[in-house]
């Protein structure tokens, strides 16, 4: 049974991971356990890899639906409606209007981030929802100023109701898994080692990053390109990467090492972290491999960027979509030493007041 001195908040996310998931998390944990009681529901067809992220300690409601549109918003009130929670959260667009319904229905405070800019999700029934039900939300948290503005702008909230939170950065997490040793083969050592890590997608550029590697490679035969991520191998754009891959006979320099749960191994020993995304809400890989002391190639796929990143720094930035200057970008970055963390994440008191003042 909740003490009643604790408040109790459901944290909502699907199976899979990527960075809206794993922030979630790390919000999640910024609660202390003494003051609130936390527990994750997990909606979709399975627990999936998302599970491997949430630490024992925390209970998982295992909410499974085949698809969100198919009485998911019902089954999401049945869970409010059962476990009575104080506030429920959640990171992800289509989950969050499904949640601000469920959660009005049972008078229950919600709190939702969004993941990604309202007019670039491809669901357009999600577009309108948005411009529907979050009004009925108790606070809409946004990842970057251009983000909080374009919220405002679309759905007519007032502003008081719309906080920007820059993404945190956990820390503690991190460091444990750079404990971990070495996942390079040891062939590796003579290499120069780029890598990106997300799921393979049109969004996240491993088309672009493959073409701007081939040119890289005519003038760096050392070279080598690690792209880490979950990939569907019966997919065109997987199939369209393999085709260009085998087309210019970079097999044995292009690896596609698959989804791994500690990535940060991986960019530890790297030389250089390239993101090669035509579009992101705030990039936690790019901002974690900063955090890690790597130097990074970015394109501006977002304004943000170029706050983030200091070009000639500890970064280059480039055009999205632009081949050369990635390639060119890729040749620079390796050759910048001794810089600092230029961006700067918002603090674990500035969640834990939201949580404790909604």
């Amino acid at each position: 049974m909740m003490s009643q001195d604790k408040k109790k908040v459901l944290f909502f996310l699907p199976g899979t991971v990527g960075g809206a998931e794993r922030i979630t998390v790390t919000i999640a944990k910024m609660l202390p356990q003494d003051e609130f009681e936390v527990k994750f529901v997990v909606v979709g067809r399975g627990l999936g890899d998302i599970v491997k992220f949430i630490p024992s300690d925390y209970p998982i409601i295992h909410l499974s639906i085949k698809s969100i549109w198919l009485g998911g918003t019902y089954r999401i009130w049945s869970i409010i409606r059962k476990e009575k929670p104080n506030i429920v959260f959640s990171s992800l667009l289509y989950l969050n209007t499904r949640l601000i319904i469920a959660s009005k229905f049972c008078r229950t405070k919600v709190i939702v981030r969004n993941n990604i800019e309202i007019g670039k999700t491809k669901q357009k029934r999600d577009t309108l929802l948005v411009r529907l039900t979050y009004k009925y939300a108790d606070k809409v948290i946004a990842q970057q100023e251009e983000m909080h503005n374009e919220i405002i702008s679309y759905t007519g909230l007032p502003a008081e109701k719309v906080i920007t939170l820059h993404n945190p950065i956990d820390v503690d997490y991190i460091q444990e898994c750079l404990k971990e040793t070495d996942p390079f083969p040891q062939e590796a050592q003579n290499q120069y080692k780029y890598i990106w890590t997300a799921r393979f997608a049109h969004q996240k550029g491993q088309d672009i990053i493959v073409q701007a590697f081939e040119q890289l490679h005519r003038d760096m035969p050392k070279a080598h390109l690690y792209l880490l991520g979950k990939y569907d191998k019966d997919s065109t754009f997987y199939k369209s990467i393999i085709s260009y891959i085998e087309r210019y006979e970079l097999q044995e320099y292009i690896h596609l090492v698959g989804f791994d749960s500690n990535p940060y191994r991986w960019v530890n020993h790297a030389d250089c972290f390239v993101m090669p995304s035509r579009f992101e809400g705030l990039p936690n890989s790019l901002i974690e491999a900063m955090y890690i002391g790597k130097p990074v190639v970015a394109t501006r796929c977002i304004p943000v960027i170029d706050r983030i990143v200091k070009d000639g720094y500890n970064g280059i930035t480039v055009e999205s979509n632009n081949v050369e200057a990635l390639a060119q970008g890729m040749k620079r970055a390796p050759l910048l030493k001794d810089f600092d963390m230029t961006y700067h994440p918002s603090s674990s008191t500035e969640f834990l007041t939201l949580f404790r003042t909604i």
